[in-house]
């Protein structure tokens, strides 16, 4: 044990470690639980579908925990899923025949991640630049592209049989790992990579930990910020074409339903809302917390609206148990 541990109150240590360990110790339970309840819990097509259906929250989780790490969110980030989802598929449908359709696939593709770089510069800079907190900055942006979304398009609009090939790629199997859950985690990879082994990645929790500081340490807090932003952006934009190729459709609120789950995965992962506290593991753990605490609730029948209380309760949990109580600005910031 570090000097640093060693100093923390006692209840402090068994808080973090009750959150640290809680992701995990709740997965065993609940695949134990579905395993002997549904006996098809563990059959190679249910698992295949499971990680297929969790790529897409592994994404945006994996964003909002950089974000996180600021002690800043990003409550915009379901909007502009949906947006990135209906540009894609409104692509797909108004130019898809002119391209074969894997081409059309890509182009489309590229076009989402822009708007997701325009939609991630956009809160960076006014968050950053004109000092908007990002909670209020995010929540502005988020009516903001939920009305973009609609204006796109009002009504779902399905991907034509003739342009499957665009979205094929989402089908794709390696036994039960499909190619979205190995892009998902390829991902989660490569963010650890770089904020536990990078000098920008190291940058990012000395300014969740303390920004004053880290700015008389001379670090680019500003264009640090502004390029996590960009790609907590890109990876919103990125989850709404994983949604289309899901569902092979698109939907100008197909997002709104990740909002709670994101935060909630990252903070039964252990990442701290108050900022410089986390690890994109925890993250990933929470998600699949919350998606087998979902698959149990819909398999004893618990309607859709009293799921998101629990979603609620869980986050609140959460929070109370990583706050870091003896700092005096835990705010999002």
């Amino acid at each position: 044990m570090s000097e640093e541990k060693k100093k923390k109150p006692l209840k402090e240590r068994i808080g973090e470690n009750i959150v640290q360990f809680f992701s995990f110790s709740a997965i065993i339970v609940l695949v134990v639980f579905l395993s002997i309840s549904q006996k098809t819990f563990l059959s190679p097509m249910n698992l295949s579908n499971l990680f297929r259906d969790t790529s897409t929250l592994i994404v945006l989780a994996s964003g909002m925990f950089m974000v996180l790490l600021f002690g800043s969110i990003d409550l915009s980030m379901g909007a502009a899923c949906s947006v990135s989802n209906v540009l894609y598929v409104k692509f797909l449908l108004t130019y898809g025949p002119k391209f074969i359709p894997a081409a059309a696939g890509v182009i489309g593709l590229l076009i989402s991640l822009m708007f997701g770089v325009v939609a991630g510069g956009l809160l960076g800079f006014i968050h950053v630049k004109l000092k908007v907190p990002s909670f209020i900055a995010s929540l502005g942006f988020m009516s903001v592209w939920q009305s973009t979304a609609l204006l796109i398009t009002e009504n779902p609009e399905s991907i034509p049989k003739a342009m499957w090939g665009a979205v094929n790629w989402y089908k794709i199997s390696f036994g039960v790992f499909g190619l979205p859950i190995i892009l998902a985690l390829l991902i989660v990879a490569v963010i650890f990579f770089f904020t536990n082994y990078t000098t920008v990645g190291r940058a990012m929790f000395a300014i969740g930990g303390n920004e004053r500081t880290a700015r008389v340490a001379g670090l680019h807090v500003d264009k640090i910020k502004i390029i996590v932003f960009i790609i907590n952006g890109m990876l919103a934009a990125l989850a709404g074409v994983f949604l289309a190729g899901s569902v092979r459709s698109s939907s100008p609120t197909i997002g709104d339903a990740y909002t709670l789950k994101i935060v909630a995965s990252c903070a039964l992962g252990g990442v701290s809302l108050a900022g410089g506290k986390g690890s994109v593991l925890g993250a990933l753990l929470g998600v699949f917390t919350i998606t087998l605490i979902q698959n149990g609730m819909t398999f004893l029948g618990v309607d859709a609206y009293s799921q998101n209380i629990v979603l609620g309760v869980f986050v609140l949990a959460a929070i109370a148990m990583t706050a870091d109580r003896r700092r005096k600005d835990l705010i999002i910031k």
